[in-house]
């Protein structure tokens, strides 16, 4: 009739390794895809204003 619990303290902890390990995984993704994207917006940006510089130098 009694029942004995066992301690599962252990199992959790691991468990809960896992998951922060998985979710810093996935934010260095997202940070690396983010970082990406804003470099190639940058050199985007950068080769139109030298574009546009030399397109108003000629015209003067």
């Amino acid at each position: 009739m009694y029942n004995k619990k066992l301690d599962n303290n252990g199992q959790s902890s691991a468990e809960l390794i896992l998951i922060v390990g998985g979710l810093i995984v996935i934010v260095l993704f997202v940070g690396s895809y983010i970082s990406n994207i804003t470099n190639t917006t940058q050199e985007n940006f950068k080769k139109i204003l030298e574009k546009e510089r030399d397109f108003l130098i000629n015209m003067i």
